[in-house]
């Protein structure tokens, strides 16, 4: 019996460390455990090295995982047996089919450029931000280009988003920083007027729409929220305003009046030349600031197609009025993201969770995707290992149904920018492998689309079949990316290819969670399509005999929006 236990832990070692066996490894591996299996005392141990073993090769583990029949059929005939079977499957289901599924967006800046920073951080980042709120347009190329080449060179369809500024209100210019003590009441005036005496402090304010939308009691926050003002009196030249939490305040820090609403263009004369500057250096998505309501979106829309542009808007939802408009700038924007830190300055930190699951939870059912932002691993910007309440932060964000998770100062000027990222590669890996899986049902919030839907019900329908075969993949065939994103949003366990002829197009999927861009030829018939995917999924993605994929598509071809088809194809 001792020598079945050698035998066994040689071949299981073996297995788990080579990939140059002469012989099937399947089959070798089966004969031996099947016939060690049979000794009841020593099954269960068997099982516990094996499961180990896959636990620390997952290439294996995801072979093994689609082989459930094969392994089912050998290992059936004892009490030993079954628990060989049980230990082998529990081991498979979470850790070979654990591969991450949530994308990664990390924002480019100085910290990424140093080195070969930037290229490791692209071997895990799946998506680029670039933040037009710094940087000058020159340097700005140079780092997209920088992106463009090393992701060719690394084979990996990587979007970058121009992220715009918005509007963004800051103090005037100040001879010197001024001390906003507790308590004490000062004025912030227009200039070009006698500046105001007799008062604890003053303060230029060269933005005539806030004398304008002030009201008396409102809160305003300065320089990031280190300084908190109330408001007292009001006219259209000057505020007069009370200290709630004091500090010393500087020139042209940032002025964020709570809750205020104004009738004002979301768009400033920097935003218009940065909107120029993306279309014509081909960035493949914008997102929007402030916004507010669905024209909003529109505006910055037919500014992009007046330029020659065809980039989608992901936009952020960082204000209390875009929160009672959601449902209507969900349905014109490509995408949203939950900006957290604005929110949590408009309604307050305490409210930051629960408004993230509504956001979430509303851009799932409109089946577009949502990328959570900010402070996600803040920590990381000064040590090298984030904190137990960051790596809880990120999981929820991915329980919650977020599509993409991002980095903000994190990677642009932290110390530890690639640590960063691969710490947020571990993490969303690990709360992956515990998402629950639900696609025997429809989710409640997508039942009565599918009532009016050809496109939703044919994708839900291909997801509940490619879990109850275990198929391999899900190719999704997508001319603009709506069949991969509706795919993305029903997919359990399942990872999904995007098959499409248009490589902005397969950039953009780098969004998408769970979908991988396929790039394919453009041909003229269904038959020519899925040869030419058949090919690909042998050459480039594993797949091997007996295995089983599930297609969608859409009759005519090539036209967006015509999901009609479902096709099993084994291998």
């Amino acid at each position: 019996m001792n020598a079945q236990i050698a035998r066994s832990r040689t071949v299981i070692a073996f297995m788990g460390g080579q990939d140059f066996l002469e012989e099937d490894p399947f089959e070798l591996a089966f004969r031996h455990l099947k016939r060690d299996a049979a000794t009841h005392h020593f099954g269960y141990e068997i099982s516990q090295l094996f499961a180990h073993s896959i636990y620390s090769n997952k290439r294996f583990g995801k072979e093994l995982y689609h082989c459930e029949s094969r392994m089912k059929s050998l290992v059936i005939t004892s009490l030993s047996g079954r628990r060989l079977w049980k230990s082998l499957w529990k081991a498979c289901a979470t850790s070979g089919g654990n591969v991450r599924k949530t994308k990664l967006v990390m924002t480019l800046g100085p910290a990424l450029m140093q080195g070969d920073r930037l290229r490791e951080a692209l071997k895990e980042a799946d998506a680029v931000r670039l933040n037009a709120s710094h940087g000058d347009p020159v340097t700005r190329a140079e780092a997209l280009q920088k992106v463009r080449t090393l992701a060719l060179e690394l084979g990996r369809s990587i979007p970058v988003f121009l992220d715009l500024q918005g509007p963004k209100w800051r103090i005037g210019l100040l001879e010197a920083p001024v001390d906003l003590a507790e308590g004490s009441e000062g004025v912030f005036y227009a200039p070009g007027l006698p500046v105001p005496q007799g008062l604890a402090w003053t303060a230029p304010l060269p933005h005539p729409e806030l004398f304008e939308g002030a009201e008396i009691g409102q809160h305003w926050l300065l320089d990031d929220g280190a300084i908190t003002i109330k408001i007292l009196r009001k006219d259209s030249e000057r505020l007069l305003a009370e200290v709630v939490i004091g500090g010393l305040l500087k020139a042209r820090k940032g002025v964020h009046p709570i809750g205020m609403d104004l009738n004002m263009d979301p768009l400033t004369e920097k935003d218009h030349a940065d909107i120029k500057w993306g279309v014509e250096h081909q960035v493949d998505l914008f997102a929007q600031s402030f916004v507010r309501r669905a024209s909003d979106v529109q505006q910055l829309q037919a500014i992009v197609h007046h330029l020659g542009g065809s980039q989608p808007i992901i936009a952020k939802i960082e204000h209390p009025t875009a929160l009672a408009h959601l449902g209507e700038i969900l349905e014109v924007s490509w995408g949203v993201m939950v900006a957290r830190g604005d929110l949590g300055v408009e309604l307050g930190v305490e409210r930051v969770p629960g408004l993230q699951k509504l956001i979430i939870k509303a851009a799932r059912k409109a089946l577009k995707p949502v990328i959570t932002a900010t402070q996600m691993l803040e920590s990381m910007i000064e040590h090298a290992q984030p904190t137990r309440a960051e790596a809880s932060d990120v999981a929820n964000a991915i329980w919650d149904g977020t599509d993409a998770v991002m980095l903000s100062a994190e990677s642009a000027s932290g110390a530890y920018p690639v640590e960063a990222i691969r710490w947020l590669a571990r993490i969303a890996e690990e709360a992956d492998a515990n998402v629950k899986q639900r696609t025997t049902t429809m989710p409640e919030e997508l039942a009565e689309k599918v009532l009016a839907r050809t496109d939703i019900s044919v994708a839900f329908a291909a997801c509940r079949t490619a879990e109850e075969i275990k198929a391999r993949w899900i190719v999704a065939f997508t001319e603009g990316g709506g069949t991969a994103r509706m795919v993305s949003r029903l997919a359990g366990r399942t990872p999904v290819l995007g098959a499409t002829v248009d490589d902005l197009t397969a950039r953009r999927m780098g969004l998408l969670r769970g979908v991988t861009p396929l790039m394919i030829p453009r041909v003229d018939s269904t038959d020519e399509m899925v040869e030419a995917v058949r090919a690909l999924l042998i050459a480039k993605h594993d797949v091997k005999s007996f295995d089983r994929v599930v297609m969608t598509m859409g009759l005519p071809l090539w036209k967006s929006g015509t999901t009609n088809t479902m096709k099993v194809m084994t291998f």
